[in-house]
């Protein structure tokens, strides 16, 4: 197996608020994310063999 893409998209955001001076509060946004990974078999067929080894197996 081995990976063919992978791909993050921005998920939902968690927004709280945090203390801050004088009384007011900081907006702190917690951000996640959606990671797709898309995997796929390596098939049984034999690998192509490149030039160099194709001429030395004829020699």
């Amino acid at each position: 197996m081995y990976v063919k893409t992978v791909a993050v998209d921005s998920g939902r955001m968690l927004k709280r608020l945090r203390p801050a001076p004088q009384g007011r509060g900081y907006r702190v946004r917690k951000r996640s994310n959606h990671v797709t990974i898309v995997l796929d078999k390596i098939s049984n067929r034999a690998p192509k063999k490149s030039k160099a080894a194709a001429a030395e197996t004829t020699k």
